[in-house]
Order: structure tokens, then sequence, then C-alpha cells
């Protein structure tokens, strides 16, 4: 059978076969290609493609969905093919259509001729929630500039490209599209070994070289941001990508502050202007001052920044209004009064029921018409007339009429449709094609190539990435005749990757990395030593021992995870296995090892752009194997102690890779004094908890062996001191051993050292206000040893001087991570 007779059978209009079912000229070569190949091979080469894009670590996040934020992106091993001339005339059209919204984004932010001459009614602008007032008639006129354009075109059935969305917010994809390039030039060179198709590398070296330019208009040491909303944005992948590709500071909201009308960087060594944002984050969350209070993703008075032409911005805030589809039906009036052209790209035909009509038109058509409201930034409602209920298409009939001027109707277009690589066969599927253009002085450069999406049902009109579609390189065949560019440059032009130069946020992320991971090992490993304790009180002959040595470790765990009031519960009896469990798998319960993990999932999230891929899919399987195991109801308790051991191998070998993936400069350096604080205030909790108390030697003696089973240290203890447990050596070989890189000495000795590599911090005799409590901890440590903390009175039940002791010293370091969090992240002296 011809592996390409459902293509010829089910298809309405296809790109590869003509109505007679012959194929087109410029497909020959890729389905000779596919033929000599087999579908054994091109099998092989969907593998491959998967193993390199999961390699790469290309995601796509689709909210709500179980993948979560690790949705694996996918690449058709077909490409989209078109011919050179008609991609010239596609060109022509995207670069006319470019040109126009730009002439409409200036004019309606300005003199507004549109409106006052009757070209488009008001009412589709003004009660748009993209329209912003805030943003009119700045002095500075060139604000009002679309540098970067996308645009969703598709074949329609009479075989010509149509426009069906206009993308000016913060459009996507040109991400992917690069990714989809290299892994179909890396996995399928010897399958279209002959094919010749346009390069864009020149286009990636303009784009850049446009986001340079608006920079150095401001700087001569320029620095360009992209602004992100964060990790879980269904495109986070994109935004940390370009910004490695094109060399730029990947930024969130909480690393910016506006002072004195410029927009700074808060980085470690104090705040750096920034002179040109690449903005994803949609235009109403980008300023609370002045646009969605409650927007937690913008920066306080960004808008005035730009008011005062202090900031270039690619695209600029407000520049959404370009994406109501309320000024469809009025642009070939809008070509005709600013540019005196047809269109040369037709749109999908549209009535806004606005007007009589129209209104009209569409209720009586309904049936045979796409329904949507203009304003995008409203909960997105698609209705396809030919699917509604009888008792549907009335309910949508009246909203129409109750706010006529918010809807329109659009003609129902069948895409054409591409032969794709689906389930070991290839079948047609639909398919739109996502281009992108950058304004390279006064005319709009088109990528000689897109992101194409096709749709993951062979009859869907709807083709998303969010509904579980997939990709396509789109090829334009022709020599290559372009300039040779290097799309990777060998040198950083915008990043200085100085330690005192990375962001506020990055640095503080990785602050709490060390943190959160360093508790959540410690705490595993306490609730597995407890959880075995409690399970084994009936194995040894004196049970009373076990008995009391159980519930002071079970007192130490509430300590240590302060998850109170726990095992100190004292108006009714605590059953260990409930609480241990309730500690291990309570995510909603602050202290709980299900919490720090919790928490620790964010810090990755926002830190996942350093990390090696080996860390990525470590610390993924460990996720998925967590959230698998937690939401079980029925467990048995050596099934919670096999888990603990799971977690803890895949959190030791996580710590690792993040030592091989993050060097200081990127900010180690933030992650090891946040590991070594979290170390030492939780050896101090366990001291405090089991050692503090005195008790008979044999119950002493148990406790003892827990404390150092528990802090992985027992072996290194019998090691140095060849003897029985006692617990003068004890505290001596925690405290005060400076050859044990696990006492609380050696930690402290390397933290004071830690903190002088930090930017701004003190080289001289003077102290910082965050090395001088450490210092103190330091010296406390230096003039006094184990037997002086043990000294008490016969009378007394508790050890009073090294309770105090330890007391002191937790709050000092407490203090340490408060003052740096001041200093470094909440930058309360500038």
């Amino acid at each position: 059978m011809d592996i390409f007779e459902s293509c010829k059978l089910d298809s309405s209009f296809d790109e590869m076969f003509d109505k007679s079912c012959n194929v087109k000229e410029h497909w020959n070569e890729i389905k000779e290609s596919l033929e000599k190949s087999g579908m054994e091979k091109l099998e092989q080469k969907q593998t491959e493609i998967d193993w390199r894009l999961e390699d790469n670590g290309v995601t796509y996040n689709v909210y709500n969905d179980p993948e979560g934020t690790n949705r694996r992106w996918n690449l058709d091993p077909i490409p989209f093919v078109l011919n050179e001339k008609e991609w010239e005339e596609v060109t022509k059209g995207l670069q006319q259509r470019a040109k126009l919204l730009n002439l409409i984004f200036r004019d309606l932010y300005t003199e507004q001729r549109l409106i006052k001459e009757g070209i488009i009614p008001a009412e589709i602008i003004f009660a748009h929630k993209s329209f912003l007032p805030e943003l009119f008639n700045f002095k500075n006129k060139d604000y009002y500039t679309m540098r970067f354009y996308a645009a969703d075109i598709s074949r329609g059935p009479d075989g010509k490209f149509w426009v069906i969305n206009d993308r000016t917010q913060s459009p996507s994809g040109l991400g992917y599209a690069i990714e989809n390039r290299l892994t179909m030039n890396s996995s399928l060179s010897d399958l279209y070994s002959n094919i010749k198709f346009k390069k864009i590398a020149g286009f990636l070296e303009g784009y850049k070289n446009m986001l340079l330019s608006t920079a150095k208009n401001r700087s001569e040491d320029p620095l360009i941001v992209l602004l992100t909303p964060g990790p879980h944005n269904e495109t986070y992948f994109e935004h940390s990508y370009l910004s490695s590709f094109f060399n730029l500071t990947l930024v969130q909201g909480e690393d910016l502050l506006t002072k004195n009308n410029q927009l700074w960087l808060k980085t470690l060594s104090g705040l750096k202007k920034v002179d040109t944002v690449l903005r994803r984050v949609d235009s109403k969350y980008c300023d609370p001052l002045e646009l969605e209070n409650s927007s937690h993703l913008g920066v306080a008075g960004l808008i005035n920044v730009l008011r005062n032409d202090h900031l270039s911005m690619i695209n600029p805030i407000g520049i959404g209004i370009l994406e109501n589809v309320g000024l469809n039906p009025f642009m070939k009036n809008i070509a005709k009064f600013f540019l005196n052209e047809d269109l040369i790209l037709p749109q999908i035909a549209t009535w806004w029921c606005g007007q009589k009509h129209e209104l009209e038109f569409v209720i009586e058509n309904i049936d045979n018409l796409i329904i949507k409201k203009i304003d995008k930034t409203d909960r997105i409602e698609v209705h396809f007339g030919n699917k509604l209920s009888f008792e549907e298409k009335n309910i949508l009939i009246d909203k129409i009429l109750s706010t006529p001027s918010y809807y329109v109707g659009q003609e129902i277009i069948d895409f054409s449709t591409v032969p794709s690589y689906v389930g070991n066969n290839i079948e047609p599927r639909n398919a739109v094609i996502r281009s992108f253009s950058f304004l390279n002085e006064d005319k709009y450069e088109v990528m000689p190539s897109g992101l194409v999406r096709v749709s993951k049902e062979k009859d869907s009109l709807v083709v998303s990435n969010q509904r579980g579609g997939t990709s396509k390189d789109l090829w334009i065949l022709g020599e290559d005749n372009s300039e040779k560019f290097s799309a990777i440059s060998s040198h950083r032009d915008f990043l200085d990757t100085r330690l005192g130069n990375i962001s506020t946020k990055r640095a503080e992320n990785l602050f709490w990395l060390g943190r959160y991971l360093s508790r959540a090992v410690i705490t595993t490993r306490m609730l597995r030593f407890n959880l075995k304790a409690v399970l084994n009180l009936n194995r040894y002959e004196d049970r009373n021992i076990s008995k009391s040595s159980a519930e002071i470790l079970n007192r130490c765990l509430t300590h240590l995870t302060m998850t109170y009031p726990g095992f100190l519960e004292e108006e009714k009896e605590v059953k260990p296995i409930v609480e241990i469990t309730s500690v291990i798998q309570d995510v909603t319960r602050v202290g709980t090892l299900s919490f720090t993990l919790s928490m620790l999932s964010n810090i990755n999230a926002n830190i996942k752009n350093l990390l090696t891929i080996d860390a990525w899919r470590v610390y993924d399987r460990m996720k998925k194997r967590w959230y698998s195991y937690n939401k079980r109801k029925i467990i048995s308790n050596r099934e919670h102690i096999g888990e603990l051991d799971r977690l803890l191998i895949y959190l030791m070998a996580y710590k690792e890779l993040i030592d091989e993936s993050i060097s200081n400069d990127q900010g180690l350096i933030l992650y090891d004094i946040g590991c070594k604080l979290e170390i030492s205030l939780l050896l101090i909790s366990k001291m405090r908890s089991l050692l503090t108390t005195k008790l008979d030697k044999l119950l002493e003696y148990d406790i003892l062996d827990s404390m150092l089973n528990t802090y992985e240290s027992y072996n290194a203890y019998r090691a140095h001191y060849k003897s029985t447990l006692e617990l003068e050596n004890v505290v001596e070989f925690l405290l005060f051993n400076t050859k044990y890189q696990k006492s609380l000495i050696f930690i402290i000795e390397e933290l004071l050292r830690s903190l002088k590599e930090l930017p701004n911090s003190s080289h001289s005799s003077h102290l910082n206000n965050f090395e001088e409590p450490v210092f103190k901890v330091y010296t406390m440590l230096k003039l006094t040893n184990a037997k002086r903390l043990l000294r008490t009175k016969e009378k007394d039940f508790v050890y009073l001087t090294l309770d105090g002791f330890l007391s002191e010293i937790s709050e000092l370091l407490a203090q340490t991570s408060e003052e740096i969090t001041k200093t470094y992240f909440a930058h309360y002296n500038e």
C-alpha cells in the first residue's frame, strides 16, 4: 500500500497532492526521500527527534495538565514545504500587514484619525480591555512602534493563504521554531540530504541586532532583559531558551524596581540600569501602580519610566489592542486610508455585531459561523454554530443581543492539510503556520520559515499545542543566497556573568534552594529513623528503654520540623504512626516533608535554566514518584520506609548534580551559604532536643546512637574515638572537631569564608551586618569546650549551659539569614 494513500483519499485540499492526487512539484523530493527510506526508518527518525528534544529539555506547559510543567514538545519528522515564489508573495502580504498594524497602533494612541474620520467605530477600541488610556499620547512617538510581529496563517480551500490571527501582545513561538530547525538539522540531514531550503541564521542575527540597537541608543554598556511571568507560564521554556540564545538577562517583575524614573535590575552588587525590555508579560499586568493593581508580575512605576522615554520596550505595553478581532471587518478600509493599497493577504470574513445589518446577518446565519468575543482578555470563548444544540444556540443569541458590540461572527473555513507522521502512519492533518517578522529600520524582515502547528485529530479545526497538537518545521525551498551569519555568538554582548551582576531573584532562589534541599534531606533521614524506631519497639528485651527513646526521638521530630503541637500535644494521646505519616505526607501542613518538597519544587522551577539536563531528569522523576506515592490512600509502613529510602537517593543525586551544574559566578555560593545555614540550624535543633536532657546511662546511650545515626556521623565518630558512646565525646565531636567536615565549627569556618566572597562584603577587619553574627558563633565555639558546656548541678534535669549556648547560636544564625535577606534580596539600603 502507498504510504501516502490516506493523504490522497482523506483530504479536501492537501499541501502535497493536487485535486487529481498528483504530487505537487515542490514536494517531489520529499516524497521520494520518504518512500526510499520507508516507514521503518521514519519511525527511527521520530524516535531520534523525541530523544533530542527530551535531551535538550524542550517542554511546553499545559495548564491543569497531569504532566504539568513537563509536557514534552512534539516535532514531526515530515516538514511543511513551500516553494520560494509562493513564499515571496506571502512575505509581501505579511510585510504590508505588519506595516499597517504599526500605523494603526500609533494612530490609536496619538491622533486617533481612524476613529475621528469614521473608519472604525469607537466602541471597538474604547470598550476593549487591551486599549490602555494610561499609554495615550506620550511625547516620544517612537514608543508606538511594533518591532516584533507574528501572524497565524493558513491556506484556505481556494488555495490562498489567509491571515487567521495577529500576534502583537507578546508573540510566542520563535524559540520553538529555532529549536525545531536545529533538531531537524541534527536528526534528518541524511533523510533529506539533497533538498535545499532557506536558512534562518540571517534572520536571527538581524533580530539580535535589532534588540541591541534599541539598547545602544541609551547606553554604551547596554542591559537587555527578557521579562517573563515565571516558570509556570505555558511557554517558560521558550523564555529561558531565548534569553540564553540571544544573551539576554531573564527576569521576573520581582527582579526589577523603578527609581528616579529609570528601570533598575536588582543585583547582588546593587542596582543596574535596564535599557531595553523584551516583554513576555501581558500589558495589563506590567504595572500594578497604573494598570492591574493585583498583579505580581510587573513593576510598579514602569509606565512612568516609559512615559519619560527612559526605556525601550519590545513590544510596547498597550499594543495588545491590535489583536482585537473586531478590527478585521475594517482592515480593507484602513489599508486604503493609510496606504492606498488593497490587502495582499486576505483574512477570514468577519462581521462585527455592533452594526445592525451585520448583527442580523450573524443571527440568521449562526449555523454557518464561528462566534467569538472581540476581547481575548476575557475568558476565551469560541462557538462553532454548526455544533451547538438548539438550547445552546438560543443562549448564545441572547448573549449577542444583550451586548452586540462584544461579538463577531466569522466564516468557517477548512484549513489545508499536510502529510504528518502519526502512529506509524502518514495521515493528513490540518496545519497553521506562525510567521515571525521584526522591524529593520523602516521595513519588516520576515523569517524564511516559521512554527507550524498541526491538529491532533484528522478533522479538527482546533490547532493548538494546548490541545495536544504537534509541530513541524517550515521549509522554503530554494538556494540560500543570504549572507552567512553565526546565529550563536561566541561572545556575550549583553550579559555580564560576574557574581555581583546576577539578579536578586536568582540569588534568593539559590539561597533558598540550599535551605529547602538541606531541610528535605535531614527531615527524610529523621522520619525514616523514627518510623523504624517506632516499628521496632517490640524487638528489644527492655521495652521501656525503647519506648522512652522513641518518645524522645518523636519530640525531636516535632521540634526539627516545627509541626507543632505534634508529639508535644498534652491534651490527647498522639498515635506515633499516624503523626509520623502526617509529617511525611500532609502537604497542607507547614513543616512536613511534603510541604518542604512543594517549596523545593517552586524553587527548582525558578532556577531550572541554570541546571543540567541530568539534574532536570532526576528532579522530575523524584517529583513524579513522590506525587504518585503521596496520592495513594492505603500504604503499608514498609512502603513508607521504602519511599523515604528512594526519596533520599533522589535528593542526594540532585544535590550532587547542582554542584556540577552551577558555578560560583552563577550564584552557587548563595546555594552553598543556604545549605550551611540550614544544616547548622537543624543540627542545633536536634542537639537541643536529644542531648540537653539528663538521662540514665542506657537511655542516654540509645539517644547518642540515634543522634549520630540521624546525622550520618556514627562511623566517623567511632573511627575518631575508638571507644563507647559518651555524651561529652559526642558533643565535642559534633560542635568542636575542626577536622570533621560536618561538625558545627567546620561548617561555620567555611561559612565565614563563603560570606567573604559575596559582593560588597568586608575584606577588612570590619565585619558586615551578616558576617558579625557568624563571627560571634565562631568566637563562642573557640572559647569553650564540651566539658564546660556539660557542667551542671546534680539536682538539674537539663544541661542548662549547653542548652543556652545552643539557643544563642541558633538565634545568631537566624539573624545571619535575616541580614543576608535585607542586604541582598530586599535592597533595604537602596
